[in-house]
Parts: structure tokens; sequence; C-alpha cells
């Protein structure tokens, strides 16, 4: 017979084991796991859902992160006693908690100071404890709203911006689980915070954040043509092995260095006319220092062409040229053909055989897809002497320097087989001018720079060694020191860098089916908590879990739907397929638009 006094509406079971901050909760037996407590419905062993576990006047709060039943007697209420015939020996229903605060007096605090023992009851959370888990959270001018607790709508879901900058952070997300919703929603939030300088930097592969966010807080910068404001990232700013994978294609090792040294030979040349002359032991064919690429061409053409009458070869027996060329115009010098045989003229015994690599250099040079790059129409362009009109200090201040709070670099233009260096070689212009620059105020200690990287799975593929994953990478192990952050957005968590996913304080992840993915995800929060990653498949789109420094509680958040959704979003169906079938010149305009490189736009309708 059982003897039993009354006990809290909100118990559910007693502490079972403890083991660090995990500890299993043997559940109450109750008829079904719904109960009301104030007129409202809790649901007992919920994956994500919080406990309360009180030790006198502490409150010890746990979050669920497994559920399940084994063999062994019933849980009793506080108080009962219970005969040996009353005994269920059928089982008993467990969860396991993870602590992760503790208040006192309503003053909640991350972190256990103190830990439960075995017997020790747990608690549903109710309204009013998670008002006092979520009390400090309020949305200021030091935290930016994704949205509102799940379950909870009355209480918003903040990120401190300090954690999510210099901590770094991780987006994942299915395609469709609401990324680029939650990524206009955050930059939008940072962006209208009032903190008048603020600096983002958001790679954007695919040309879509401009169309959500309000004009007048970013500034854009785009390959595309006709875009308002061009991208530009000098060649010569580029280190030598990022350069010759553009400008110079695959070569040996032997023609790398003969290449290395004529690059390096004109910039100490050059160095003689910056502002600052730099003295030549500080030269190398990585500094940024300007040079001419074309008279580099054109001085290594010659060398290729060129012919003597005599086999003494000086330049007194050069073979006078059938037609001048023009550096500028990459016109090169034409000579007399060599003869056959031992005939003259003859052959330059210096001649690398580097034909394949100049005409290649040529190409690159008169593509209009390069022009960003390699384009003589704007101060950055060297002269044939290496003098330019504009330095690089212009150039980073007009991607970080201006007065919006947000820069967008869309990328979505440029050739694939330059992405990685292009971004990388921006990324590390950026780096190095924050870090040479720590102690000034524009440096990164005292103006913080967030990176925003989407599609993170193309420039920090996972046993990559190009410069935009070495730069993350970097940006990652030493930014927080100077000021940089990094957040890293992908649908494919698995295919990112492990280096860089272990360097990220906070996790945001939407939906998430693939296991591979779900794996990854998994790995970079801490173990305790884990197990929570198994919600990832069955989150709502639009839902996400946050784990780490930026939220330091984790919670499951339902993200605010933007007022301006990125052009990437899905298209509306099947609505747009209700819709008059358009007319068949569109075509016309989109081929020109691909062969121009520049986006098509609609034809405007007539008014009769």
């Amino acid at each position: 017979m059982k003897t039993q006094r009354l006990a809290s509406a909100t118990f559910i079971g007693m502490v079972n084991s403890v083991r660090g901050g995990e500890i299993t909760v043997k559940l109450r037996d109750v008829p079904t796991t719904l109960v009301m407590v104030d007129g409202s419905s809790h649901r007992i062993g919920q994956i994500g859902g919080f406990v309360r576990i009180p030790l006198g006047y502490t409150q010890l709060y746990g979050v669920c992160t497994q559920v399940g039943a084994d063999v062994s007697r019933t849980v009793m209420m506080p108080g009962e006693i219970s005969s040996e015939e009353d005994s269920d020996p059928t089982g008993f229903r467990w969860m396991t908690v993870v602590l992760f605060g503790e208040s006192t007096e309503s003053t909640f605090e991350r972190g256990v100071g103190q830990y439960p023992t075995v017997g020790d009851e747990a608690h549903l959370v109710t309204s009013s404890d998670m008002e006092v888990i979520y009390s400090g959270l309020d949305v200021t001018t030091s935290s930016v709203s994704l949205g509102h607790i799940a379950g909870a709508p009355d209480i918003p879901a903040v990120l401190n911006l300090a954690a999510l900058v210099t901590r770094h952070a991780c987006v994942v997300g299915s395609t469709g689980s609401g990324k680029s919703n939650l990524m206009a929603v955050l930059l939008r939030g940072i962006a209208s915070s009032g903190l008048t300088s603020a600096r983002v930097l958001v790679v954007d592969p695919h040309g879509e954040y401009s169309s959500a966010l309000e004009a007048g807080t970013f500034t854009s910068l785009s390959v595309q043509v006709g875009a308002s404001s061009g991208l530009r990232v000098p060649y010569w700013a580029l280190g030598f092995d990022e350069l010759s994978r553009v400008a110079f294609g695959p070569m040996s090792d032997s023609t790398s260095e003969y290449f290395r040294e004529r690059v390096r030979a004109l910039k100490v040349e050059s160095a003689l006319h910056l502002r600052t002359p730099v003295s030549e032991e500080m030269v190398s064919a990585d500094s940024p220092i300007p040079f001419s690429i074309r008279r580099l061409w054109f001085e290594l053409r010659a060398v290729e062409d060129v012919t003597y009458i005599a086999p003494a070869q000086s330049t007194a027996t050069e073979s006078t040229p059938i037609r001048g060329g023009d550096a500028e115009k990459l016109l090169a010098t034409t000579y007399p053909s060599a003869g056959l045989g031992s005939s003259a003229p003859f052959l330059n015994k210096l001649r690398k055989g580097i034909t394949r690599q100049l005409d290649y250099l040529k190409a690159r040079l008169l593509d209009p897809r390069f022009t960003f790059m390699f384009g003589p129409a704007d101060d950055y362009h060297p002269d044939l002497e290496g003098k330019v009109a504009a330095d690089l200090d212009g150039l980073i201040s007009g991607w970080i320097g201006h007065s919006q709070p947000i820069t967008i670099v869309d990328v979505s233009g440029l050739p694939p087989e330059v992405l990685e260096t292009v971004v990388g070689a921006m990324l590390t212009l950026i780096y190095e001018a924050l870090f040479w620059g720590m102690n000034l105020d524009v440096g990164g200690k005292k103006q913080p720079l967030l990176v925003v990287v989407d599609e993170a799975h193309r420039f920090v593929p996972s046993g990559a060694n190009s410069v935009s994953s070495r730069i993350c990478n970097r940006i990652a192990r030493e930014g927080r020191k100077y000021g940089v952050g990094l957040m890293v957005v992908t649908q494919r968590p698995s295919d990112i860098d492990p280096g860089i996913l272990s360097q990220c304080g906070s996790m945001i992840s939407l939906r998430v089916t693939n296991g591979l993915d779900r794996a990854a995800v998994t790995s970079t929060v801490s173990d305790d908590l884990g197990n929570l990653t198994a919600l990832l498949p069955s989150l709502r789109t639009g839902e996400c879990l946050v784990l780490g420094d930026a939220l330091q509680i984790p919670s499951r958040v339902r993200v605010t739907k933007a007022p301006s959704r990125p052009v990437g979003d899905d298209p509306v169906l099947p609505q747009s397929w209700q819709l008059t079938r358009p007319p068949q010149g569109g075509y016309q305009l989109a081929l020109e638009g691909w062969r121009a490189q520049e986006l098509a736009q609609p034809t405007p309708a007539v008014n009769p």
C-alpha cells in the first residue's frame, strides 16, 4: 500500500546519476506525458526542453538531450512509501539532461557552481522560469534579434554581437531551410542597430544580398558590367603564387622561379616611386608593390623572339626589328625569323621556351572578364615604370572604410577558375591592413570587422590549400586578437575545413538532413550538447538551433521573416506557373546579356 503526500505540479522525476554537467533523471510514472501547470500544457521528456532542479535557494537549469526507457522499479513521488507488491517491475522512463546555468534570487548565470546529487527533484520549466533564464537578453545596441524562442513567443532571441564577431560563427542549413532569410534578418539587424561604426564585409557568390537589405545601409561592389560600383582587385596586390595561377598558367618549377625573379626586379624598380620608398632588401615577389605586367610581358616576349645576325650574341649583333612593338597595346616587337640549321639569323641562347605562358598571359590581359584585375582604365593601373595614381589604402578604404555598415562583394560575375584566388586576395589585403594598423583608429582592435563568407564550402573546402582557405584559417585562428571575426555560411558543413569549424564559438543550425552534415555540426559543439543535433532533421522551415557564445543558452529559435527576401529565395510555385507564358523574345535578351556579361533586364512595357 502507498502513502503519498502532495507534490509540486511541475515535478517530473528524480536525479538518478550525475556525471559532470550531464545527469540522468528517472521520470515519474504518469499515464500521459502531457501535464497542465497554471493553465498551460507541458510535455515531459521533450528533446531540447528545459528542466529545473532546485537546490535550496539555487535553481539549476538544464536541457533535455535524450530520452529512453529501461527495466527497473517505478520512480516514486516525493514522500511515497511503497511495498514490494506495489512495485512495477516492467520498467521506468528516463531522460538525459545537460546543465547549462543556475539562478539565485531570480538572477540567471551561465555555468554551474554546484551539482545535484542522486535523489534531487527535477521539475518542468514554466513561463516564469523562462523569464528568469532569458532575463539578461534584451535587444540593445550590443545585440541583434533573430526572432523569438520557440515555444515562448514573448521572449526575443537575441545574439550577443561581441561574441558573434570575435568568437567566430557558423550558419548551416539545407537548401530551403531558411538560411538566406536568417542572414537577411541578421544583417538588417546589425545595420539598424545604431552602430555608427559597424563594419561587415559579405562575400556574396550569388549576387542576392543587395535585394535583402535597405538602401543606404550597404555599399555593393560587383564585377558585373554596368554595376554602380565596380570591384577592383589589382593584380600587383596578389602574392606571386596567386598571380601565377591567374596570369601565367601551369609551369615548371624552374620557369616559375624565372618569372618570380623578373617580377621581383620590376617591383624593386617600382618601389622607388612609392610615397614612402622601400629598400631593395625588403622587396619580394609577394610584396604588394605596383609593377607593369604589360612591361613584363613585352620584355619576356622580346627575349623569346629576338634573333642575332652572328653566333656571338650581343647588342651589336642583334637583328634589326621588322616592326617595333608597344607594351601598353600588347604588340610584340617583330624580328626576322631564325634561319635553318646554322644559317643566320640565330635564335637567342637565353630564351626560356615560355611562349605558351606568355600567350596565356596576353589572353588574360585581353579577356574582358578579368578587367577588374588587369584593366588599364583606372588609377590603380601602373604605367610602364610602375607608377600608380592611387594606392591600396584608397582601395581598402573603399571596401570597408565608407560610411555604410555593410559592404556586399558580389562575386557572382567572377570566372569560376579564379573565384577562390580573388576572394582570398581581397581578404588577405584587408586582414594585413588591419593587422599592421591594429594600433590605429581604423585597426581591427578599435573598429572590429566581421567577414561573412556565404557558400563557404566553395572557399574553404576540406583539404584545400587555396589562398581563400589559408586566409580564412588564419582569421579563424588569430582574428580574435586583432578584431577580425569570421562567419561561414554553408549548406554543406561536411565539406568545410574542420579546422575552421572547430574555431567557431557559435553554431546557428537550421534544418540539416544529410547524415554527414549533421555529423560535422555535432563535432563542432560541446560533447555534452552533441545529442541536441538529433533535432536538426525535424526543425521547421525558418527555425534554428543556436548553440555557443552568441546565445549562451542552447535554444531553439523561430526566425523572423525579413521584409525583403533575397533574390536567391525559392520561386513562388504554383502561382508563377499560373501566369501567362512570357514571350520568347526574352531568350534573345538573355543571350545578349550572357555575351555582354551583364544581367539582362526586361523590356519596359509600352503604354498604348
